[in-house]
């Protein structure tokens, strides 16, 4: 209840923000892990449908597989061949570097490389850093098997490194703009104290994550400069707001 009532503190006036100064750790700590999952969600979504459609190829499509063997670090493939794994997602063997990643891919096997999806991006695996696993038909099978049998073990494991890397990203990024707040209002004669930053911005930031999340969403380079405009406005904002200091005397 309490934390919903500090929440309620960012529809007041600027001026009272600087009231966020009486919240307790926890609460920041706590809203700093809900931001953290907030920006995890869109790939975290992703891992799941890959646990999904890794089920799906298991139990429907592992015999499609063209024969391939890995040779000094590169696919040797026997011919192209594309499992669509529903009507939305496929896998791809290619012979052809130039096969480009798009929305319905999941993974393409390349001569030089594995790309992997990630959400609106993706992720480049060599061959070499799967040597001692895969070398052949038979091995890319028995891997997949052996990670559809953890699935849920390793998903779990994905997703809390993203929210761990998530977490140490934003407190980073909090503790720098309350720094900088810290510093700016300094110059400007106002009171002001790191601590009161630093619970002042975790709470700010809230909307900024928001539009940051539907730029990563929507791959909208223009939202993603947004909110960080709105960070800036926002620090400027409170600035203004904060209690002028003592004049220093002659």
């Amino acid at each position: 209840m309490q934390y919903i009532n500090t929440l309620k503190r960012l529809f007041n006036h600027p001026s009272k923000y600087p009231m966020f100064r009486i919240t307790k750790l926890r609460y920041i700590f706590l809203h700093m892990l809900l931001l953290s999952v907030i920006l995890i969600l869109p790939n975290s979504i992703q891992y799941i449908q890959v646990t999904k459609h890794l089920s799906t190829l298991v139990h429907e499509h592992v015999d499609e597989i063209p024969d391939f063997k890995i040779k000094d670090n590169k696919m040797d493939l026997t011919h192209n061949k594309t499992i669509q794994l529903n009507d939305a997602q496929s896998m791809v063997f290619t012979q052809s570097n130039q096969h480009k990643m798009s929305d319905k891919h999941l993974v393409i096997f390349k001569p030089d490389h594995i790309e992997l999806s990630n959400y609106n991006n993706h992720t480049n695996i060599s061959y070499g850093s799967l040597s001692s696993i895969i070398q052949n038909k038979q091995d890319l099978i028995s891997f997949i098997g052996t990670i559809n049998a953890s699935k849920y073990f390793f998903l779990a494991i994905i997703i809390l490194f993203l929210l761990f890397i998530q977490f140490i990203s934003i407190s980073f990024k909090i503790s720098i703009l309350a720094f900088i707040g810290h510093i700016i209002s300094k110059c400007f004669n106002r009171k002001t104290r790191f601590m009161t930053w630093l619970k002042m911005i975790t709470f700010v930031i809230t909307l900024p994550t928001l539009v940051l999340l539907l730029g990563i969403v929507t791959s909208n380079a223009l939202l993603m400069i947004l909110s960080w405009c709105i960070i800036i406005i926002a620090i400027l904002t409170l600035i203004i707001y904060l209690p002028k200091g003592k004049q220093q005397s002659n």
